[in-house]
């Protein structure tokens, strides 16, 4: 047969048959995580870890308070002090000069502070000395200076640098002391801690302690010297009684012109009156009680007894010729000295131009010669002076009979003369209490006033608040973790479990 027969063949299908569809599927693998059943573990787990968290946060709070007691900060007090005396608002001393802060620290200063100071724990002045700190405060221009210093040193300008690095630097009239709570017991194993009040007390006792130093060695107001208590009128002669009154008077005045002008311009709350004014009470008692009652007694030769007066004035020439002899020798020897004097050549190097050129320095013993040849001449001329009013005051004695006039006057001189004497004795006594009560003043005796110290120690929680915020965030993180862990942990053990059917299957 010439056509193709095709076999139909008929597909029974069995009622009890079963298509399997195989999906193109992944493997299941360590990291697959069903994060649906993960909140739902937790959810299950949510009162177990509510204590836990509870526990964790607690343990983060406590934890700060608990190292607070093992690891307590050591306690430092501060106070500030500010010198009364320096208006131009420089750290100087009263006279001037730089003023040594290291005399904080001194025996003599640490002494006077722990003298009849009675502490729970004894307390050394060693110990105390390395506990103090004192801290400067540079001037607005040095503090630029500084920083511009440091810049130009990172920048490797080594000229500017050198040039910034030899200004001096300049401090303001305040500086910082602080004292630390820990003392060495002198073994050098043990500490001492003294309570807060104590600190206080001791640092307040150190800085008044320097205050009385600075007292003490720079406050010049000491009280006039008393010239007029050695006068006699009775058992002196009238021109040697005046003679007296000028040079107290002349001492009085030159004690009122050696303050400083701040004592000067102090004003007395008793009296109203000021240092100035009462040297002009005293230029007016020397002119018109003084000088003119010695005008007028010199002048008529009003003495008592003429050989003893010309014996003591001649004795006084004879002194004064001696002194004007030997400074004369004094003025030749030292301009041998000045004439012969070489002074030391030294090489200076110009910077712009590389050049080096000589010039001459002389040593501060040239200058303190100068200087004493200058106070030579001007001694010479004072005595030069003196000589010449003691050879008129000799020559006047000698030609001049006041035996017969003086009794027609001795009564009004006498009268004048003790009148003059009071009233120099009662000026000098307005001084002295002046004086006094200006170095009892508030000005003239706190030379460094200091603030109280301060520096409280703060109690356990205020110290601690920032860590305690932080422990508790940091708990509260913690058992979350621990929660979200637990609850993780059956699923990546269920996922575990089924890579390990999925091998046993394919094996």
């Amino acid at each position: 047969m010439g056509t193709n027969e095709f076999e139909k063949k008929t597909l029974e299908i069995d009622k009890n048959a079963q298509i399997n569809v195989m999906l193109n599927t992944p493997d299941y693998t360590d990291y697959e995580i069903d994060l649906g059943r993960v909140f739902h573990n937790m959810k299950q787990m949510r009162r177990v870890y509510a204590w836990v968290i509870v526990l964790c946060l607690l343990v983060g709070v406590c934890a700060p308070l608990l190292l607070y007691q093992f690891s307590k900060p050591v306690l430092t007090v501060s106070s500030v002090v500010t010198l009364n005396y320096a208006k131009d608002e420089r750290l100087k001393a009263p006279d001037g000069t730089d003023l040594d802060l290291s005399q904080i620290v001194s025996s003599y200063v640490l002494q006077n502070a722990l003298a009849d100071l009675k502490l729970s724990k004894p307390v050394s002045i060693s110990a105390l000395r390395s506990n103090i700190k004192i801290d400067r405060i540079l001037t607005d221009k040095s503090r630029q200076a500084q920083e511009l210093a440091k810049k130009m040193d990172q920048e490797k300008n080594a000229n500017v640098f050198n040039q910034l690095q030899s200004i001096d630097l300049e401090y303001v009239n305040r500086f910082v002391v602080s004292l630390t709570n820990s003392f060495d017991d002198g073994t050098g194993k043990n500490t001492i801690d003294l309570k807060d009040a104590e600190l206080r007390l001791v640092l307040n006792r150190v800085l008044d302690a320097y205050n009385d130093y600075l007292i003490l060695t720079y406050a010049d107001q000491k009280l006039p010297e008393d010239r007029l208590s050695i006068i006699d009128l009775d058992r002196m002669d009238i021109l040697e009684s005046l003679e007296q009154m000028q040079t107290a008077s002349d001492a009085l005045n030159n004690y009122c012109q050696s303050q400083s002008d701040e004592v000067k311009a102090y004003r007395s709350w008793k009296t109203g009156f000021n240092l100035n004014d009462w040297m002009e009470f005293l230029q007016m008692l020397r002119e018109v009680n003084i000088d003119y009652l010695y005008s007028y007694v010199y002048t008529n030769g009003y003495v008592k007894n003429k050989s003893t007066m010309l014996m003591n004035y001649q004795y006084q020439l004879r002194n004064e010729q001696s002194n004007l002899d030997q400074i004369n020798s004094n003025i030749q020897t030292l301009d041998s000295i000045l004439k012969d004097y070489k002074k030391d050549n030294i090489f200076v190097s110009m910077q712009e131009s590389g050049t080096s050129r000589s010039t001459s320095t002389t040593t501060d013993y040239f200058n303190q010669l100068i200087m004493d040849q200058v106070t030579n001449y001007s001694t010479v001329a004072q005595t030069e002076t003196r000589i010449s009013n003691l050879n008129d005051q000799i020559e006047m004695l000698s030609v001049s009979d006041s035996s017969s006039n003086l009794a027609n006057v001795a009564e009004n001189i006498n009268t004048e003369l003790v009148r003059a004497l009071e009233a120099s004795r009662n000026i000098y006594s307005q001084i002295k209490a002046h004086m006094e009560e200006v170095q009892a003043s508030p000005e003239f005796t706190h030379f460094a006033v200091h603030t109280a110290a301060s520096g409280e120690q703060k109690n356990f929680l205020s110290a601690n608040l920032t860590k305690m915020i932080i422990g508790f965030v940091l708990g509260g993180v913690i058992g979350c973790g621990l929660w979200f862990m637990a609850s993780l942990l059956p699923e990546l053990t269920r996922s575990h479990s089924r890579k390990e059917s999925k091998k046993e299957a394919d094996a």
